[in-house]
């Protein structure tokens, strides 16, 4: 278990995690457990259609479109598409970067290359198809995370660590169109980018039953969702109305249950959302309206006193 690795680069002090036991090991001699998401699909019993495995085969990636970013050695393609219904330009699809050591590239057209895997070349122990998959919700306040239509410097860190960098944009509050823009919406494209990776598990490095999602406010919120709703039949209707591919080519069902989710400051309990920021935040501020000397230094220190006890009487 290499999970302790993700955690430095994703920044956070709180950590959720969902199914970790079941992830897969780095060293090839250790023996693999069954995924997360495989008996997460076994428990639901999806039902396989013709018409799912249809639309599956619209939802395959392009293996001749692979960009390349030769300052930060990564194949990349942007614009990859989550859903055969969506309906946002803007947020519904999503951009993949790999790390350049895991490819064998062969130019397909003008910048644009045709991708193999050399699964024995290793970034930081992994390799083409032990590298974990991370995917950002940046919400705040629940709002519309933007998909990427170039490389993404973001991605940068991840890759150098040997992760496969997922930039999925999803729907949210504050599109200008409001009719799709609030919950379930934006857990539902997430969901839908996660079964697209699984349906193109061939077809990109890394390892699609190690993806981890991670997020702070209202983006650690639907992190912590898309932990604790793997493969829930209460989205199956949202996901349908936006093609998703709720199977494989060969008609195996995917899943959208994720390895691990990272969840700061999650606005989930808002009776006490306020003092979970003071708690994990607002101690450690010693400027502005936290400084020391103002009473709201003290509102502060209080609050996140009060969400802590609070927490150790859950005990």
């Amino acid at each position: 278990m290499q999970f302790k690795k993700l955690a430095p680069l994703m920044g956070g002090l709180l950590v959720m995690s969902v199914g970790l036991a079941a992830c897969g090991q780095t060293k090839t001699k250790t023996k693999q457990t069954t995924s997360t998401a495989t008996k997460v699909a076994k428990a639901t019993k999806q039902t396989v259609t013709t018409a799912d495995v249809k639309n599956a085969k619209k939802l395959l990636i392009n293996q001749k479109k692979w960009r390349y970013n030769a300052k930060n050695k990564v194949y990349y393609q942007v614009g990859v598409k989550y859903g055969t219904k969506t309906s946002s330009s803007t947020y519904e699809s999503m951009g993949i970067f790999i790390p350049a050591k895991y490819v064998t590239a062969k130019a397909s057209g003008q910048k644009t290359y045709t991708i193999t895997f050399n699964n024995k070349a290793k970034v930081k122990g992994y390799t083409a198809k032990t590298a974990p998959i991370v995917m950002p919700v940046n919400t705040p306040g629940y709002a519309a995370q933007t998909a990427p239509t170039s490389y993404d410097s973001n991605a940068n860190k991840y890759t150098k660590a040997g992760f496969i960098y997922v930039a999925a944009g999803c729907r949210g509050l504050n599109q200008t169109d409001k009719s799709n823009g609030s919950s379930p919406w934006g857990v539902t494209d997430l969901k839908a980018a996660v079964r697209t990776l699984r349906l193109n598990s061939k077809r990109i490095a890394g390892d699609t039953n190690r993806v981890f999602t991670f997020g702070h406010s209202g983006g650690g919120a639907q992190s912590a969702l898309m932990g604790a709703t793997g493969d829930s039949k209460k989205y199956t209707t949202y996901l349908k109305t936006i093609g998703a591919p709720m199977a494989t080519t060969s008609g195996k069902s995917t899943s959208d249950a994720v390895a691990g989710a990272m969840a700061w400051c999650p606005i989930t309990s808002l009776d006490t959302a306020n003092e979970a920021y003071e708690w994990n935040m607002g101690q450690y501020s010693n400027s502005g309206t936290r400084k020391q000397g103002t009473w709201t230094k003290a509102l502060s220190n209080d609050m996140a006193t009060s969400y802590a006890q609070y927490i150790i009487s859950w005990g």
